[in-house]
């Protein structure tokens, strides 16, 4: 094994290095009181007299009749679902730490807090024993949702259910005798009461139902039933013997939250509604506010100096989006993508050769065993499909082996060389990815495995029977979190198997390759915690030897030689191969450059109105004076500009090139998005979750003008313990945190983003290396976010680690607290609401503006991706059915809370394939309705290139900034729709009419027919 360096030490001198040059100012703290929560739980003590609220991720205790909250957990771990012991000496909650949730106890002054459950598993929704002696609890330990028990004098566990169902949010009856909880089985969700070991169902159907508790003479169960994409719910009593709902509560308008409700005394229940505490008496079907207020104190809008950025030299750049380099068996070749291209690097020769020539994307790129023939995935038939390609290595001769209606990926050689596993991806559901063997003779599909939640490539065994990768392993049915282990297909029997080198830890990312078997078959490679790794294995890709660490550097898409000694992997901006048997690494030369095309002489843009971004009313009849790709004066027109080449505008309006604050690409989705973008006006991306090389290969090819597309700024997902998506990365503090934020570094990222299940104290950590490097943070997290400087949040509301979001309730709202948090500490926002399908805001918007489907961009996309959205808007109006106007109006009423504020909003959608272009426009539209044209179009250009933290350079139309502005029809200031109505953009001072930006599927198809291989 490698000894791994003093990390923390030297990430401290790091921090304390950058800090020093960067000039970041002194935090300073805002303090202030709210009265309103949002999506709290309410738990009333068994006297009556006290109520604790768990009001964003904080425990606070406040009496009973309401008033000031006192908060009584830390500021930097989350604890939610408090309850009271019988005794009213102590409160059990669900705490999130170590980057799990565990059961904690807590004395109501704060005092005495202790976590009573450990390990690497989620323990939810605690309930007493009526004796106070143990707490029963819902676990994952067992990869199922099930109840557990913990007795509080020695700690001992012990399990309560067990089974293939999901069971949680139990509730013992005050003799002890009986547990009450929820069953989740598919799509129907149970009451169960469980006796004497026999269960019977009280009720049982499609609604969702939460937090359970009995009433203090146990007749009674209270529960929450909802509708969460409804937003419908209602406070229910149901009798324990029969199962009768005999009371229940809702109105007309009023917020529920689905967080349970508590027994005050026998005639009384308390809980979370409208952003308050409300106490139901059923009898009589009443409700009284008690009304409280609690104290924050948040860190106002961080100040450091960002890092400049180069948007405007025209020298060579070393190419940084090298895409999975794979070696050639003999190992003296490398193949590997670079600006949508496919190069060879001969080993010890820097300067590849490039080996295709379009403007299309070639990826993906898999040797056969004999070093004669290279496979990989190209769109350049011209439909705007991924399809399979063979290339002779020899003679540069080629031919397209498929050609299927949907994107095909991650291409991988057999060993006998006369089949490729491939993925297909769903356009319907991009997460969705179906293996296939491609014949190579014949070009015939055969299905090998349905589909996984977005694997990894595919890796062969040495007897050419099994396939393995990483897929995600899920802990439960409810959550989605899990881990990435080994997946082993046997594909004889087309069944599946999951292994993992280490216990309860996520195996890298699933983006970045591995298990990778090598070609003798008797071990495989992996990256784990950022580092390369070898194991070996059996036949079924079982472990059976401890693993062997081979790099100390970051490392992505091994490679293996084919006499399987040795492995050539990306070491952040170096090629390098390491030797199993000495661990010796060397690093393979590589010198390929890119630089922007300069746009010589001067164009003048003759406007007839000008939304400069930063004023509430047009500049009229201006000319605007570009040299290269920079605006350099804005004066009243002129008759005659000799030598200049005229851009005429005289009848039209012009923006600024609009921003995309959140989106998601991948590699496996080709060139056809490159000019949709463009086609929308869209001329910047902030992509808040990449794969880095991905990310890298799209912002040189689009900068170089090897393609036509817009600005990419990115980020990496930086996750904790558990993960979900293909890009993430599960990462350790502390030795791995320094290898991803040095990587943050060395990859060029824009900005960093931390994800859902990051322990608060290591996203400060983060933070704080980000700032002193000039770089945002962005987050799925509001609070305590906002008390260590976290620039941006992501989406109005996301379930994160609970079941429901703190920032949003299911009627799409949120209240007091979450609006102070993000005002007072100045916090920015992507909402990703009515652009995002399938969001019920973007049903209702779609429903306003079906012109939409009708537009030229919308026109030149492929048959499946309308499909596909005809059959997501089916779907979304299943779901939703008549409550998306409503959800909508309160969305707009948030919105426009939001901005009076003085909140930073930006237009993000998150939007799929075909919303892509068109999204961002609707979500402008929706701002508009909000709070008004003029301040829909600044959170559409400057408000999201301050986000993205690049308003220096774009956002508005100024001299000084750089050239990317959208010539439209209509008046844009007044509606905001006429944003669709694009007649040319400019990007980095070059003009691109629409109809140059319409060729999304151009044919091209240049392939050359050839022999089969033998």
């Amino acid at each position: 094994m490698m000894r791994k360096p003093n990390i923390a030490a030297r990430l401290l001198a790091t921090l304390l290095a950058a800090t020093s040059l960067c000039g970041i100012a002194a935090a300073k703290e805002v303090s202030f009181e709210v009265s309103e929560g949002t999506n709290f739980a309410v738990a009333a003590a068994r006297d009556g007299r006290s109520l604790a609220i768990d009001l964003q991720g904080r425990l606070w205790v406040l009496p009973a009749t309401g008033g000031k909250a006192t908060p009584i957990t830390p500021v930097m771990d989350e604890a939610r679902y408090p309850v009271w012991s019988p005794d009213g000496r102590w409160i059990a909650f669900q705490y999130y730490t170590d980057e799990n949730w565990h059961i904690a106890v807590v004395r109501p002054d704060g005092s005495e807090l202790k976590v009573v459950t450990r390990g690497p598993y989620d323990d939810r929704e605690p309930s007493w024993r009526p004796d106070g002696k143990a707490i029963l609890f819902s676990s994952d330990r067992t990869r199922s949702l099930d109840l557990w028990q913990v007795t509080l004098d020695d700690g001992v566990q012990t399990s309560v259910t067990s089974g293939d169902a999901d069971d949680y949010h139990p509730a013992v009856s005050p003799d002890g005798g009986r547990t009450a909880y929820v069953q989740g089985t598919g799509r129907t969700t149970s009451l169960i009461v469980e006796e004497a070991g026999k269960a019977r169902t009280l009720v049982s159907g499609k609604l969702s139902i939460s937090r359970l508790h009995w009433s203090p003479d146990g007749s009674r169960i209270s529960a929450i039933l909802f509708d969460y994409e409804r937003g419908d719910a209602r406070v229910a009593l149901f009798d324990a013997a029969s199962g009768k709902e005999v009371a229940s509560h809702s109105r007309p308008g009023e917020d529920i939250f689905p967080t349970g409700a508590s027994w005050l005394d026998a005639r009384h229940l308390v809980y979370g509604a409208d952003g308050g505490i409300r106490v139901w008496t059923p009898q009589g079907d009443t409700v009284a506010k008690r009304p409280f207020t609690a104290a924050f104190t948040v860190q106002d809008a961080p100040v450091y100096r960002k890092r400049e950025i180069d948007l405007t030299s025209t020298g060579d750049r070393p190419v940084l989006g090298i895409l999975r380099p794979t070696t050639s068996p003999d190992g003296r070749h490398v193949a590997f993508t670079a600006m949508g291209n496919l190069w060879m690097l001969t080993v010890g020769d820097p300067k590849p050769v490039q080996l295709t020539h379009d403007h299309f994307l070639d990826v993906d790129p898999t040797w056969s065993r004999d070093g004669q023939w290279l496979a990989y995935v190209s769109d350049r038939r011209g439909t705007g499909t991924m399809d399979l390609y063979l290339r002779n290595v020899a003679t540069g001769a080629e031919r397209r082996l498929t050609q299927t209606e949907e994107d095909l990926m991650q291409p991988s050689f057999s060993p006998d060389g006369k089949s490729v596993a491939v993925f297909m991806r769903n356009s319907a559901d991009w997460h969705g990815a179906t293996l296939y063997l491609v014949d190579v003779a014949t070009g015939a599909m055969k299905k090998a495995h349905d589909a996984l939640f977005l694997p990894s490539v595919p890796s062969w065994s040495a007897d050419g029977r099994k396939i393995s990768v990483l897929a995600l392993r899920v802990y439960s049915n409810r959550f989605r979190k899990g881990d990435n282990a080994f997946f082993t297909i046997d594909l004889d029997s087309g069944k599946g198997h999951f292994t993992s080198p280490v216990a309860d830890r996520s195996i890298s990312s699933r983006s970045q390759f591995g298990p990778v078997w090598s070609p003798d078959g008797t071990r495989m490679a992996y990256i784990h915690e950022g580092l390369l790794w070898s194991a070996a294995v059996d036949a079924d890709a079982n472990i059976i030897e401890p693993p062997v660490q081979l790099s100390r550097d970051y490392a992505s898409y091994p490679s293996w030689s084919g006499d399987s000694r040795s492995l050539t992997y990306l070491a952040g901006r170096k090629l390098q191969r390491v030797r199993l048997d000495d661990g010796e690494v060397e690093t393979i030369p590589i010198e390929l450059s890119w630089r922007r095309p300069a746009n010589p002489g001067t164009t003048v843009i003759q406007a007839g109105r000008v939304f400069t971004g930063v004023s509430d009313r047009y500049l009229r009849d201006v000319d605007i004076v570009v040299e290269d790709n920079v605006i350099k004066q804005i004066v009243p027109r002129r008759a005659e500009w000799p030598g200049a080449k005229l851009i005429d505008a005289r009848t039209k309006a012009i923006v600024p090139g609009l921003f995309q604050t959140h989106i998601h690409q991948f590699v496996s989705d080709g060139s056809k998005v490159d000019k949709v973008w463009l086609s929308f006006g869209i001329t910047s991306l902030r992509e808040p979750g990449a794969e880095p090389y991905e990310a890298l290969e799209r912002r040189e090819a689009w900068m170089s003008g090897q393609r036509v597309g817009p600005r990419q700024f990115y980020a990496n997902l930086i996750e904790g313990r558990r993960l979900f998506y293909w890009m993430n990365t599960a990462t350790v503090a502390d030795a791995q945190l320094e290898l991803e934020l040095q990587r943050a570094i060395d990859l060029d990222f824009d900005f960093i983003k931390t994800y859902e299940t990051m322990d608060h104290e290591v996203q400060k950590r983060v933070v704080d290396f980000a700032h002193a490097h000039g770089l945002p943070v962005a987050s799925h997290e509001l609070y305590p976010a906002v008390t260590f400087g976290v620039d941006a949040v992501e989406h109005l509301g996301t379930r994160d680690r609970m079941e429901f979001s703190d920032r949003l309730t299911m009627n799409r709202t949120s209240y007091d607290d979450v609006i102070q948090l993000l005002a007072r500490s100045g916090m920015a926002i992507s909402p990703t609401s009515a652009g995002r399908a399938p969001e019920a805001t973007h049903l209702a918007e779609m429903d306003r503006h079906p012109e939409i489907l009708d537009l030229p961009q919308i026109k030149a996309y492929a048959p499946r991706y309308k499909r596909a959205h005809a059959s997501l808007m089916t779907y979304m109006r299943g779901v939703y059915g008549d409550s998306a106007s409503r959800l909508e109006t309160n969305e707009l009423g948030l919105l426009g809370r939001m901005k009076r504020a003085g909140v930073l909003i930006g237009s993000g959608t998150d939007g799929g394939t075909l919303q892509d272009g068109y999204s961002v426009i609707l979500e402008l539209i929706h701002f508009a309705e909000a709070f008004g044209p003029y301040q829909a179009l600044r959170s559409g250009t400057i408000d999201s290139a301050k986000i993205t933290g690049v308003d220096k350079y774009l956002g508005s139309i100024e001299p000084g900034k750089l050239a990317d502005m959208v010539i439209v029809d209509g008046d844009p200031l007044k509606n905001v729709a006429d944003l669709y109505k694009v007649d040319t953009v400019i990007k980095d001072g070059r003009a691109y009419p629409l109809a140059e930006l319409l060729g999304h599927y151009d044919r091209d198809d240049t392939a050359r027919m050839i022999p089969s291989p033998e």
